[in-house]
């Protein structure tokens, strides 16, 4: 008689939070208007890519400025998950400069990427002594 025995259990790797972010993006498409699918093409694209975080942002807030009004809930879910993932980092020569974390700024209603690095600015010269002639402000992954 022939034992048939179970298949070996396979652990499928947890999904990244790019995936489940890329993943998010996608279930905003049935229920957007056409005109703002090449906007959540392309932040899918960066999210899924991990090339330039501070574009991938700059297209999380212009999404999220066009689309959270009507569909709050996976704008919150990205957000949370971006914050958790990504910080600023903000440099002035070989210095870095403390400055509000990405979950605040995020909490505020900036349009864009620029729009935070003024207020990341706005922040540096108000509680700095010193001011560099050159402050850089660019978002990494949180390793």
């Amino acid at each position: 008689m022939f034992h048939h025995s179970a298949a070996p259990k396979i652990d499928l790797p947890t999904p990244s939070w790019r995936t489940e972010a890329a993943r998010i993006v996608e279930e905003l498409f049935p229920v957007t208007p056409t005109e703002t699918w090449n906007l959540l093409i392309d932040l899918r694209r960066e999210l899924c890519d991990a090339s330039d975080w501070n574009r991938a942002l700059d297209l999380f807030l212009a999404c999220r400025e066009q689309l959270e009004a009507d569909h709050y809930l996976p704008f919150y879910r990205l957000r949370r998950l971006l914050t958790a993932s990504l910080r600023l980092e903000t440099a002035a020569g070989h210095t870095g400069i403390e400055a509000a974390s990405l979950a605040e700024l995020l909490q505020r209603k900036h349009r864009s990427l620029a729009d935070v690095k003024r207020a990341v600015l706005r922040e540096i010269f108000e509680h700095s002594i010193d001011l560099p002639s050159h402050v850089s402000v660019r978002v990494v992954e949180q390793v």
